[in-house]
């Protein structure tokens, strides 16, 4: 009789322990969360396939819901923005940075303050008292440099007609070319596609690109190995990072030494 109870539990415990394992990939939300979904899932799938288990995909409400569910053990992975690495890294130190995007040939990008090509402003010590367009509070390019830029210049925000949260860079495209706004903080793709437009009025030194950071104590030492490895491996034809975004090259090794300029900045706030 002891052997037919035996039976059973031996059966749960095999199906239990073949299970596939399950890698939880989260994603800040640059645009609309279904378009964040729809780039990434080639991303998710091509994980799956390599790594031999479910790499599975959420894109966030905002930058701080998806950098929390990191720092927490709640994602193994995320793709964040570089401001976004350095406050993980700040609550979890078990988070690092390992990979990072290759944009144009490049793993580095800048922030630039832009304005209408007509406006009278030539500089930007010259927005106090003007209304200033930002993305959302937890990017890099859109906020946190920008903000930088300004006070570097000696403008505060508090000196500001207004600080614009917009959401987003298409945003702060938009409000400026609407006059919503004399002036704004974008990235330095969407500033250059805009020139015809635009005038530069400050240009920020070179960012670290987009990294993908991992929870190390979620994850095991050499699962990550071989998570880095995919990453780097996967080619460039495949389609599979350009879903992403079509000037993505692939991805690089990224170190959290590289994001320092950002650790600098959040600290002097």
């Amino acid at each position: 009789m002891k052997k037919w109870y035996i039976l059973p539990a031996l059966l749960l415990f095999l199906v239990v322990g073949t299970a596939q394992a399950e890698i939880r990939f989260g994603v800040i939300p640059l645009v609309d969360r279904a378009e964040m979904q729809k780039r990434f899932k080639p991303l998710s799938t091509y994980l799956t396939a390599h790594m031999g288990e479910d790499v599975t995909l959420t894109v966030g409400h905002n930058y701080a819901e998806v950098e929390q569910a990191l720092a927490e053990g709640k994602l193994d992975m995320a793709f964040l923005g570089p401001v976004g690495a350095v406050k993980v890294a700040a609550m979890n130190e078990d988070v690092f940075p390992l990979v990072k995007v290759v944009k144009n040939g490049s793993g580095f990008y800048k922030s630039y303050i832009v304005a209408l090509k007509d406006s009278p402003i030539t500089g930007i010590s010259q927005l106090k008292g003007k209304v200033v367009a930002f993305g959302d509070k937890g990017s890099t390019s859109s906020y946190l440099i920008p903000k930088f830029l300004l006070a570097d210049a000696g403008v505060r925000m508090d000196e500001l007609g207004e600080a614009l949260l917009t959401g987003s860079h298409a945003n702060v495209i938009r409000a400026v070319l609407g006059r919503k706004a004399v002036a704004g903080g974008v990235k330095e793709s969407l500033a250059l596609k805009n020139k015809d437009q635009l005038k530069f009025l400050a240009v920020s030194g070179p960012i670290p690109e987009f990294p993908i950071c991992v929870n190390g104590k979620t994850l095991k030492e050499r699962k990550i190995e071989k998570l880095q490895d995919v990453l780097l491996a996967i080619p460039k034809d495949s389609g599979v990072v350009q879903a992403i975004n079509k000037k993505y090259d692939g991805f690089t090794h990224a170190t959290f030494m590289e994001y320092t300029v950002i650790k600098y900045i959040l600290a002097m706030e």
